[in-house]
């Protein structure tokens, strides 16, 4: 029995090199699939990534190879996700934030017979530099309005050609590629990445980060909420919470009856507003009772837009005496 020693290409070790140098040195790997994804595509999105990311293709053996020969803690994880048509990518940004440029950055590609149309796929009015021939009469099939003009044929209006959610056809596809048409969207979809000794996967990644950011200021404010009610003093709640005990003694002060000087004038317009709520109920029963020129103040009163309680409020620094006269002048009156 004999034994035949296999000799691994020379280039098959020098990729394999390359791609376990690019593993070690890279802060994240990940693995994007590109199904489907043309070299033209695919050289628009490498652009797009340019500085950013890098992206390695390679047989899926050599991948596994070059995973296994790295000395990452936890790598050999993302050998579980080499599975068909897919490339390396290395970055030294977090996956979420690749995730999401892959998302936002899309290649436009031709139209296959059988494809589904994204959105509206409109044939702009425009100079197809084609001389009159069948072409005429394809567009015609297809209904594309067009006429000849100066020896080539124009499309006339602006067309849509296949509304959002039709099938393309094959003839629609090719006249579409024909014209320089590419109405579909391609997209690297980042299905795995190995970050701090971590693989994570699309369902880790792939979230909707305004909505994140609008649960984060949600909790925020509820947690303020809670260190405020609560009376757990912060750094930041802090003046908060004095602000609410200040206007919580003063509502008690004025409920009590317990005078505190800075307050007078909250005093006198509790006792004022008090005074003629007296008055109402007093004519209520017995219109005689309260002198004709203090109803039309009570009137006055009742008809006056609602605002909010004094005693909810922060008091002013200072009373205007004037005012406070005027107050004073109010209680009085209701007693001659």
């Amino acid at each position: 029995m004999s034994l035949y020693e296999k000799t691994i290409p020379q280039w098959k070790m020098d990729e394999v090199g390359k791609l376990t140098a690019a593993i070690n040195e890279s802060k994240m790997i990940g693995l994007v699939n590109v199904e489907g994804v043309g070299a033209k595509q695919l050289g628009g999105i490498r652009d797009n990534l340019r500085g950013s990311a890098v992206i390695k293709m390679a047989r899926n053996t050599l991948m596994i190879r070059a995973l296994e020969e790295s000395n990452k803690k936890g790598i050999k994880d993302l050998i579980n996700y080499v599975s068909g048509p897919v490339a390396f990518v290395f970055s030294d940004q977090d996956p979420f934030v690749l995730s999401k440029f892959l998302r936002e950055n899309k290649a436009a590609a031709p139209a296959k017979g059988g494809q589904v149309a994204p959105k509206d796929i409109i044939v702009p009015a425009m100079n197809t530099g084609v001389a009159p021939g069948p072409f005429i009469s394809e567009l015609a099939g297809l209904k594309i309005p067009s006429r000849v003009k100066g020896g080539v044929i124009h499309i006339t209006d602006d067309t849509v050609a296949v509304k959002a959610g039709d099938v393309i056809s094959n003839a629609m596809a090719m006249m579409l590629t024909r014209l320089g048409i590419e109405p579909m969207e391609l997209q690297l979809r980042l299905i795995a990445a190995y970050t701090d000794g971590e693989v994570l996967t699309q369902s880790s990644y792939e979230i909707n980060l305004e909505d994140l950011f609008k649960e984060v200021i949600l909790g925020h404010q509820l947690a303020i909420n809670l260190s405020i009610n609560t009376g757990f003093p912060t750094e930041e709640t802090i003046p908060l919470i004095i602000a609410k005990a200040d206007m919580e003694a003063k509502s008690l002060a004025l409920n009590i009856g317990f005078f505190v000087p800075e307050m007078l004038g909250q005093f006198l317009s509790k006792a004022n507003t008090e005074a003629f709520a007296l008055a109402a109920a007093i004519s209520a029963k017995d219109p005689d009772a309260i002198p004709s020129e203090v109803l039309s103040q009570v009137k006055t009163v009742q008809s006056a837009p609602v605002t909010t309680d004094a005693a909810d409020k922060p008091s002013e620094p200072e009373e205007d005496d004037e005012d406070e006269g005027d107050s004073v002048a109010g209680i009085g009156g209701l007693f001659g």
